[in-house]
């Protein structure tokens, strides 16, 4: 019997998974792979969750609070495991995010489109 087995039936083998620590609500960060938001323009994918105002090199360059980190994943019914993150200085793209969430509407698929430096959604 594997670890994951043990965790179905009950049985604390001293493993982090029995406990099922739910992740920090508060955490500034996201489950997944980081992708370059330029490797994923012109494709589709869902869009999960996303952060405001996460510090990076690149905001503390332009003298901004911080930039937006997307979770999206290749389907509606993918696995977390399967998520990918982008940080993205879009305030087109963070309109949109919160217009979903005002909606309470995520996951949501759209497809991530660029004009010169400017990146949007459809």
């Amino acid at each position: 019997m594997n670890n994951e087995d043990n965790v179905q039936q009950g049985v604390d083998d001293g493993s982090l998974a029995f406990l099922r620590i739910p992740r920090d609500e508060n955490s500034r960060s996201l489950i997944g792979d980081e992708i370059k938001q330029s490797k994923i323009v012109n494709t589709s994918f869902w869009v999960f969750k996303f952060l405001e105002d996460i510090p990076t090199r690149f905001s503390k360059q332009k003298g901004t609070a911080g930039q937006t980190l997307v979770q999206i994943r290749p389907s509606k019914d993918s696995p977390e495991s399967e998520s990918q993150k982008f940080f993205t200085g879009s305030a087109e793209i963070l309109y949109v995010l919160k217009e979903i969430q005002k909606r309470d509407a995520f996951p949501r698929k759209v497809t991530l489109r660029s004009n010169g430096n400017r990146f949007y959604f459809e």
